[in-house]
């Protein structure tokens, strides 16, 4: 396929535009394998201080410019297609004046300790620089004898302390709680003036030439505080610092170990793969290249051992309250889950093409995550976990649901913009054959997108959620925006989607109330959501008027429906068709490939099941209606209802039991 990719420079008013074409895919066949490829999605955005830069195919601000240009085409102009905004990106400026100076005070020995606490477990399952156990004697010792302390350890307790304070969710009430509120409504940003001075104490960054591995920590926690802090860009440069560092000092290579003590070496290693756990966050985020190679590793340097035998699926409630027991097996999922966006962003985005064929072999690896996972970090567990457990589960699993999100979202624009093609009759007509395949990956991101909202509202509910957790942040936003471009066409019929969408921005408002990032996403998918809305309603009274839709089975596999299909389509309010699969004339709900997800349902429900189904989707259309009313006429219904926490029944295998 030739390169079609137009560039667009900058003007000279300095308003950065896209680097993107036509949102159109090809699907070809090729030895019976659907191979869709796709343009470049890339942006270049332009920064609070008139910078402009790269954002990446992988990124889900790329996928939203994308969507944008079809919902414009399908739906006209509207304040979602339009956002003055949206040619730019949120980098959040120093939030202290120029002239601060830090006093290099330590704060006492008490609230110390809250900091460092909330340090362990906000970053559970995501970084893992220190032990635990061994960094709370060092703190004793500090405040035993603080004019002895090392400037090194000074300038990662300083760090800690910054992100323990940014990140802090303390139980309402509490003692710590109560140390929390008073740091934060100081007059000035006291996280940031720890920042500051423990770039005072020993910046890593004055003597890149002498660099120690104390430094490479160093640089790692200003990566992560500065991504907290809404400053992408700069986390991303401080990341590429951190493993140039490590690559000189050997962190990937298990031969250069052997030297140190057994303690060390786990302490470095752990090091080595936060490194690698934030290198595929900050490239899948904002679509650039990895900064570590999985082939320069060898031994366990970066792969954890070798386990024989799967993990039990079995489920019994276990809190855990031991940081030392969630810490090594969480640490192995989020990597296993980062190496499997590694190969994605390798074998798909960097050459802007995939296979079902390809996508089936990358997902014959993900089955396994599922099953090797300690049924301790399982996300059933989440409602009797302690803070650290249940902040661990939430980070592996949304780290397991984004790889298969990654994965199959180019899937569902080849579908997306399959039904903006046929709809607004702008392009092409329908493929001469059924790409049966594409589809069923494009309803598993959907899918993926709904567990991962599921789990970031259990970990609201527990209290275990963090407003300024970034992590949280971009990929519930990466699974709303799915579940929104899906809902716009009416892809798939899938339960929840639009409880989903609604607890979601609830949830980005309640991280709004401290992070400015998500300030600016809740903009962005609640004005999707009125296009939604009002798409919705325009398709039910165009089909009340009897103006009936091409279906997605019509288009996708060229399969009319029955004449008893679409009288039972049009028994239900509106006359919404329901989604039918030519193959069993059943309703198509969760079927979704089980070489993905072992053990989820893909076969046709028995009679029984169907008929309460088909009940409870009268309901749920009914309900809808009136939500779709009320929201377009406030004052004409209810607010929606928060969502059930219970997984529905065919989805449940979804994840880890």
């Amino acid at each position: 396929m030739g390169n079609t990719d137009t560039v667009h420079q900058p003007p000279t008013n300095g308003v950065s535009k896209d680097v993107r074409s036509k949102p159109f895919i090809r699907t070809a066949k090729d030895a019976a394998d659907d191979i869709t490829e796709f343009p470049s999605q890339s942006r270049m955005l332009q920064d609070p201080i008139g910078r402009v830069l790269y954002i990446g195919d992988s990124a889900t601000l790329s996928f939203l410019q994308l969507v944008r240009m079809v919902v414009e085409s399908v739906a006209g102009p509207s304040p979602f297609t339009t956002d003055p905004r949206r040619h730019k990106i949120v980098e959040c400026p120093r939030s202290l004046p120029g002239s601060y100076k830090s006093s290099h005070i330590l704060p006492d020995e008490p609230t110390a300790r809250v900091l460092v606490e909330a340090f362990f477990i906000n970053t559970h399952g995501l970084l893992q620089v220190f032990q635990r156990d061994r960094f709370f004697e060092l703190l004793k010792q500090c405040y035993l004898d603080p004019l002895s302390a090392n400037p090194s350890w000074l300038c990662l307790l300083y760090l800690v302390f910054a992100i323990g304070l940014t990140m802090a969710t303390p139980l309402s009430g509490s003692n710590e709680a109560l140390i929390i509120d008073k740091l934060r409504t100081a007059h000035i940003d006291r996280a940031e003036a720890f920042y500051l001075t423990a770039k005072e104490m020993n910046d890593p960054m004055a003597g890149l030439e002498d660099q120690d591995f104390w430094s490479i920590q160093a640089l790692l926690l200003m990566s992560f505080y500065t991504l907290a802090k809404s400053k992408r860009n700069t986390a991303f440069a401080l990341l590429g610092m951190a493993a140039r560092s490590a690559l000189a000092l050997g962190l990937h290579r298990e031969e250069a170990m052997v030297i140190f003590s057994v303690e060390e070496q786990n302490e470095r290693k752990d090091v080595w793969r936060s490194i690698f756990v934030m290198d595929r966050l900050l490239s899948c985020s904002l679509g650039r290249p990895t900064a570590i190679s999985e082939d320069d590793c060898s031994g366990d340097a970066l792969h954890p051992p070798h386990r024989e035998n799967e993990q039990a699926w079995t489920y019994s409630a276990k809190t855990v309250y031991d940081y030392n027991e969630t810490g090594p097996p969480a640490m192995e999922a989020a990597v296993r889950s980062c190496k499997q966006i590694g190969i994605t962003l390798k074998e798909v985005y960097q050459k802007r093409k995939i296979s079902t064929r390809l996508a089936q072999e990358i997902s014959d690896v993900c089955q396994t995550w599922p099953r090797s996972l300690t049924h301790i970090l399982q996300w059933r567990q989440a409602p009797n976990a302690s803070p650290s457990q249940g902040v661990a589960i939430l980070h592996v699993n949304l780290f397991y649901c984004h790889s298969v999100i990654l994965l199959t979202r180019p899937f569902l624009v080849y579908i997306l913009n399959k039904e903006t093609q046929v709809h607004g009759g702008q392009f092409g007509t329908r493929p001469p054959r059924p790409f049966d395949r594409v589809e069923k990956f494009g309803e598993t991101c959907v899918i993926a997108s709904v567990h991962t909202t599921l789990l970031v509202q259990n970990a609201f509910e527990a209290g275990h959620l963090s407003r300024r957790n970034p992590v949280v942040i971009y990929f519930l936003f990466a699974a709303t925006l799915v579940i929104l471009a899906s809902d716009f066409a009416g892809l798939f019929a899938i339960e929840m989607t639009n409880k989903c969408v609604a607890n979601a921005i609830s949830i980005m408002n309640y991280c709004a109330e401290s992070d400015q990032q998500a300030v600016r996403l809740v903009y962005i998918l609640s004005s999707f959501r009125d296009v939604v809305v009002q798409e919705r309603l325009r398709r039910r009274q165009s089909l009340t008027s009897g103006l009936t839709l091409p279906s997605i089975a019509l288009q996708l596999y060229g399969v009319q429906m029955t004449q008893q299909q679409q009288q039972h389509a049009s028994a239900k309010p509106g006359g919404l068709p329901q989604a039918i699969d030519p193959l069993d004339a059943a309703p198509r709900l969760h079927q979704v490939p089980i070489h993905i997800y072992p053990g989820m349902h893909t076969g046709p429900l028995d009679e029984s099941t169907m008929a309460y189904q088909a009940q409870e989707e009268l309901q749920h259309q009914q309900t809808q209606y009136q939500a779709d009313l009320e929201r377009v006429n406030p004052g004409s219904g209810q607010d929606l209802m928060l969502l059930n926490q219970e997984l529905p029944l065919d989805m449940s295998p979804y994840m880890s039991p």
